[in-house]
Formats: structure tokens, sequence, C-alpha cells
């Protein structure tokens, strides 16, 4: 096929000087538009009828594609519909018909009275082909409402709060996309199509590469390897280390366990985030056995995630992906901070969506909301009475700012445990190193209520799973990310100036010069350098994206019996290491 589509191009200037031809008297281009209209009107069959009838009525039915005026359109949509960044799901895109009726146009072989039928047809059929490439680039093939459906249904099923601003684009408005077309600049156009490109193209190079990987046997279960160990397992280990780049491709594929190898084996564990060593044991292996659709089907998924994303985000911004348990700020495309943070548990996930950050607050406090004191806080009163003195946690009548301060009748407390009536208290952490948000919030305002924050239990970050917290997420480095934010901040703050406002252990909000835009994100799937990494599905979206998608569509979502629990060990049995 490619060469054939070679050979098309490579006859490119001899068609569309045959076309021309045909359009330098006006009597065949009044008939040319006269067919376009009417294959328009009779014979084209396709989800985009209405939408290319509009495109070509303000255009006045005037071909898009045939003709000299239309070179450049022409070519680069051929090249597009056989890029690999365009289509990596191998889409028809009508190149087998556009192909065959350039060909046959080409060579002559269409009687001069059908030429204008042919044409008209050829055109259609390549608006149509764009037509698909702007969905495939801009919507995709997940059922978005359905995702937001299932979503809701875990709330009304299991409690789980599983929010997630999903906003799917839809196609150009037909006189944008006809401007570009007049502007013989389609290639740039369609680039300016492509979600997050950076991240994108990457995501297609893996693509390209696990569909291409080897039917690796199965390794077998069996004594915990470590260097200096020979093992005849060894050989394959290494063959497979080097397809995902762990291991070099230079080196020799023996069964001894070397220091090359006890590198890649730490480079291997790191990139999912299994616990670090230079030891090969069963858990290890496990995870080499993943077989390649399961990499093929993360990697589908996350592009498609791709597609709810502009073509870029600002020149500077905070990105939280959840999955992978880590923030980051970006500076022109770089990140120049990182910090791993604790997000939402998975029966209280963090919501996805985007803010902007406008302030930050030195010594906060902490308003436990009602859903907290119903959840947490009531049962653990039942169990403790002194919680609220020993946590310094202090109770008011109502919301108002001076309403007074009171102990809490906790026989009336625990009858709104499980009803939905407002909660007749206010409890407030005060400010002190034992506050659950720490000495610092940073804040985005949203209809969520969650926000980035210091913590007091700061060994929540030496776990492998991270899913602690009820919705906000916990920064490990919370005071680098407070000075770098500083920068943008209105006014100036010495070393001495801070230091003061924490010893006085008030409240102090440093409010910033410029909003900060803030991306909560779950991307599973991430290259960086030529190491690719790969994280659990916590939340199970991705499942419920993929069973969301054509060809894999189900009406409805069942959440496995047994999920993720960080606090516990796995039972023998083990999970795939891209699902719950």
């Amino acid at each position: 096929m490619q060469k054939y589509i070679l050979r098309l191009m490579l006859l490119l200037p001899l068609f569309l000087l045959h076309l021309q031809g045909a359009a330098n008297s006006p009597e065949p281009d009044t008939k040319l538009t006269t067919q376009i209209a009417e294959t328009l009107g009779t014979k084209l069959r396709s989800p985009f009828r209405d939408y290319l009838a509009s495109l070509y009525r303000l255009n006045n039915y005037r071909p898009l594609w045939v003709g000299p005026e239309n070179a450049s359109n022409y070519a680069a949509l051929m090249n597009v519909l056989q890029n690999p960044l365009y289509n990596y799901q191998h889409k028809n895109y009508n190149r087998r018909q556009i192909n065959q009726l350039s060909f046959t146009l080409e060579n002559g072989e269409i009687p001069a009275s059908e030429i204008p039928k042919a044409q008209a047809r050829l055109d259609v059929m390549m608006s149509d082909a764009l037509m698909q490439v702007l969905h495939f680039l801009r919507i995709g093939v997940v059922d978005w409402p359905l995702v937001q459906r299932k979503l809701q249904r875990l709330k009304e099923t299991q409690d789980i709060h599983a929010a997630w601003d999903i906003k799917p684009k839809k196609l150009p408005d037909p006189k944008q996309l006809l401007a570009q077309l007049k502007s013989g600049r389609l290639d740039a156009y369609l680039r300016r199509q492509i979600p997050l490109e950076g991240r994108y193209r990457r995501l297609v190079a893996m693509l390209q590469k696990y569909r291409e990987m080897p039917d690796f046997p199965r390794l077998s279960e069996g004594r915990k390897l470590r260097p200096g160990d020979s093992d005849s397992r060894i050989p394959q280990i290494k063959r497979m280390l080097k397809f995902f780049g762990d291991y070099p491709k230079r080196l020799a594929e023996d069964s001894q366990f070397d220091r090359a190898l006890a590198e890649a084996v730490r480079s291997f564990r790191k990139r999912f985030k299994l616990p670090p060593g230079d030891f090969i044991g069963n858990k290890m292996i496990h995870y080499l056995n993943t077989p390649r659709s399961e990499y093929v089907k993360k990697i589908l998924v996350n592009l498609e995630k791709l597609k709810l994303y502009p073509h870029s985000w600002e020149q500077e911004y905070v990105e939280v992906n959840v999955p992978e348990f880590k923030m980051r700020f970006y500076q022109n495309g770089r990140a120049i901070f990182s910090s791993d943070v604790v997000v939402g548990r998975i029966d209280r996930p963090t919501p996805i969506f985007d803010g902007k950050m406008t302030y930050m607050v030195l010594n906060p406090t902490w308003t436990i909301p009602d859903n907290l004191v119903r959840r947490d806080l009531i049962p653990m009163l039942k169990k403790h009475p002194e919680y609220l003195k020993e946590h310094n946690i202090h109770v008011f009548t109502s919301y108002k700012p001076n309403a007074p301060e009171v102990e809490p009748d906790l026989q009336k407390l625990f009858s709104y445990e499980h009803d939905t009536r407002p909660i007749p208290y206010r409890f407030v952490q005060f400010p002190s190193e034992s506050n659950a948000l720490g000495r610092v919030k940073f804040m985005f305002p949203n209809k969520y209520s969650v926000y980035l924050h210091d913590t007091d239990n700061k060994k929540l970050f030496g776990y492998r799973y991270r899913v602690f917290s009820s919705g906000c997420m916990r920064v490990e480095r919370p005071f680098d990310f407070m000075k770098l934010l500083l920068h943008f901040a209105r006014g100036s703050y010495s070393e001495g100036k801070l230091r003061e406002i924490f010893d006085s252990n008030k409240p102090t909000t440093i409010r910033l010069a410029k909003a900060i835009p803030v991306h909560i994100v779950y991307f599973t799937v991430r290259r960086k350098g030529k190491k690719d990494y790969f994280f659990y599905d916590i939340y199970l979206h991705d499942q419920i994206i993929w069973e969301s998608m054509a060809g894999h569509k189900k009406a409805s979502f069942k959440v496995p019996a047994k999920r993720l629990d960080p606090l516990h060990k796995p039972k023998k049995k083990r999970r795939s290491p891209f699902s719950i």
C-alpha cells in the first residue's frame, strides 16, 4: 500500500495538470460544482454529511482538493492519511477509494463526459476523509457520556464520588475549517489539532514499539536471583530488559547475574514502583510476564485521554498526575520542580479537573467538612471522646465568622452520623505541628474543595501506593514548593519574615500576583527519555474508559470484588500490573 501511495505522489504533478486542463473551461467548472452539490445531496453516506454540506455551501460548492490551487492541501492530506501520528489505529479514512479514483483519473481511464462526476466524488471523498481525521484527533473513539454515567453509578451504588470534569471537544466550525483550507496550510492546521503534542508523539512511538514487542516465552517462577547467581532464566530476562530499555543492547545474553543486570533490575523496579533492590523475585517475574496486549491497551487508553486536552498548556503551570503520585511545576515546557504526593483513597478519589492557584496560606486552620465529620470524626469520637482536645480541634456553633466556641453535645452530634441534615457545629483544627494540613496549603478554589497541602503524617510518603487522603493532595516538599511560588507572590518575603510568620502560629495568606494554572490529570503511561513508565489504574478510570471505547463498549461497569488496599500485603494470587 505504501509503494502504491508513493507512486501516486510521484504522479501528483501530472494528475494536477490533468485536473487543471479540465478546470480551464468555465463549463466543466460549472459541471463540477453541480456534481459536488449532487454528490452531497444524494450519494454521500457519511456521519459528516450535514457538516460537509455546510462546508461546501460556504465555498459555493467549489472543489477543495481538485485543481492546482488546492495542490498543497491535496498533498498534505495524502501524507496525513498514512501517517501513524494521525492514524495509529490503522483506520481506512477512504484511502483505498481515494487511491483508486485518483489513479483512474490520472491514467485517463474515465470518459471525458464522466470526469466532472469522478472529480466531484473524489473531492467529497477527500473532505470526508479529513473529517474522519479531525474526529479521530479531537474526539476519538470513547463514549465520554457513558464514562460519566458509569462514574455517577459508582456514587449511587458504592458511595464513591469519582469526579472528573470531562469536556470532550467538538469538530471545528465549518467557517474556521474553510479558512484553514483556503490558507493552503492544512499540514500546520492538523498539527495544531494534536493534543499535548509532545506527550502524544511519545505515546504514538510507544504504541508502535509495544505492538512490535516479541512474543517472549513465559518466565517460570522460582528461587530469588541475586548478583553473582547463575540461572537458566537469566538469558531471557536480559533479552526482555533489552527490549524495555533497561539492559544495554550491546551486552551478552548469558546466564550470569552481572553488574549490568543488577543495574537493569533496579531500573525496571523503579519504573513499575516495585520495592527498590537489585534482586529478581517472583513479583518481578510476574511483571516481566505482562503480555503485549496489556501494554497496547494501556497506551491506547492514555492516547484517548490526551484528546480531552488542548494542543499545549500554558508557559507556567502545576500538574498533579494522580496515579503516578507526583506533582510537577512546569516552566516553558520543562519541569523545574517535582514532589511526591499522597492522593485520595480509592473510595474517596481525588477529582480530575483544571483550576487556577491564586494564594497560599501559612499556618492554616482546617475546617472539617460535614461529610468527613460523618465518615471519620464521629466514629473516632465514639472510640476516643478526648480526640478533639488531643488534636487541637475547636468547636463553634455555626459557620458565621463570629460564632461562639462551645463544648459539643456528643450524643446530639452522634445522631447526625447516618443522615443528611447539616451538622450543627463547625469543627476547626487550629494551626500546630499536628494540624492535618501541616504548615502550608496551596489554594486553587474549586467546587470540590480540594487543594495541595503539607501534612503532619510524613510516613505515608514511604508507601508504594499513596492513596490515603479524602481527596486533597499532600505534598512531600511543601516548603520548597512554597519558596518557588514566592517568586510569583505580591510583595517580598525574606527568610526572617517567613520565620516570623511561622513562629506566630497565626494563619497568614500570601496572594499570588498572577494565577497559576493547575491541572489534575490521570495518566497511567509516561515516557521519560528512553524509559517507559506504567502506573496502576488505582481508581479504575482506565478500565471504565476501555469499556466505553468503540469495539469494547459495555453498558455498565462492574467493580472488582477485591481492590487495592495499600495498608495490607497482597494475597498470594497476584494482580496484573495494570489492574486493581
